[in-house]
């Protein structure tokens, strides 16, 4: 295999799952839906409206602690993930040795695009990822639970039209636009989003 003509190391971010909630809070949240279901199956049950024998603000206050502890529990934190930009003669390859699909799941990636079959390469200044779109071929090698991977792939895609991207936000430093130019014949698309 060809030895790479300059490596980019950096960390793309990836929005995962926070690692843990309070007790207390887990709690309230419980204790909230619980409240919520009784009202619920006690009007299903009995055939008589529960909810109308609240008062109006205990109503107000139910339904929105109960709509907040259903979507507002789910909290999400940008984590550093190591990934490599590999630059060749004819095509590029974003290395990505553990990259985070949830806090469970872990592929290790191998996306590789050959220069002339990228249409379009763009940097979103407010989101801050690049976008690389054309074809090109993904190898990817799922972690197991012992944390190894296999020796065979578990899927090889082959994609005639498609995206490949990743988030700099946690790499302010770098500037990913020169480096691209600079090491490979693509220029960058600078977009406000």
């Amino acid at each position: 295999m060809d030895s790479p003509n300059y490596v980019l190391k950096a960390n793309e971010a990836v929005l995962l799952p926070a690692r843990k909630r309070s007790r207390g809070r887990t709690a309230l949240r419980a204790g909230i839906l619980a409240a919520a279901a009784a009202v619920f199956m006690g009007s299903v049950i009995f055939r008589e409206n529960f909810f109308a024998a609240l008062s109006w603000p205990s109503q107000i206050s139910l339904a929105v602690f109960a709509l907040g502890a259903v979507w507002g529990g789910k909290k999400r934190e940008w984590t550093a993930s190591p990934m490599e930009l590999q630059f060749y003669d004819d095509y590029l390859i974003l290395y990505l040795p553990k990259r985070q699909y949830g806090r469970r799941y872990a592929r290790r990636e191998i996306n590789k695009m050959r220069y002339e079959q990228i249409t379009e390469c763009t940097f979103k200044k407010r989101s801050g990822r690049i976008h690389f779109y054309g074809a090109g071929t993904s190898v990817w090698y799922r972690y197991r639970k012992d944390g190894t991977i296999p020796a065979k792939p578990d899927r090889i895609r082959h994609c005639g039209r498609g995206l490949l991207y990743f988030n700099t936000r946690l790499e302010p430093e770098i500037d990913f636009v020169r480096e691209i130019e600079e090491h490979s014949p693509l220029r960058v698309r600078v977009e406000d989003d």
